[in-house]
């Protein structure tokens, strides 16, 4: 599953490159992708500091801070989709922002792994 997203995954940016680039031109479909990468930087510096105050919070009151810790997982993910040059990984990168989309693909993996486990 991983191999055919990094076969299909740059194909589909490719495409998105070509059409955007024919119809704004290729400085301004760059500026695009600089300006994304830009405010996506900006987005998981702010949310990360805000993770580790509440992470640390909720140390300091004896509770573990396992809602930060998934916070922080999605904000990594987040960050190496918004870094990567592209218009479909940057639309998946600022989804995962989203508190619905964090808790569906959490649900999703949770589900996807308890069907692996073996006993």
């Amino acid at each position: 599953m991983i191999f055919l997203a990094f076969i299909f995954i740059p194909i589909i940016e490719i495409s998105i490159f070509i059409t955007i680039g024919s119809k704004i031109g290729i400085l301004n479909t760059v500026s695009i992708i600089l300006l994304t990468a830009i405010i996506g930087i900006y987005f998981v510096r702010r949310q990360g500091l805000n993770l580790l105050f509440n992470a640390q919070k909720n140390l300091s009151e004896g509770i573990m801070p396992t809602e930060e810790i998934k916070g922080g997982i999605f904000l990594l993910i987040s960050g190496l989709l918004l870094i990567t040059p592209g218009f479909f990984t940057d639309c998946i990168g600022f989804a995962m922002f989203l508190k619905p989309v964090q808790n569906f693909v959490a649900l999703k993996a949770k589900n996807f792994f308890q069907s692996r486990r073996r006993y």
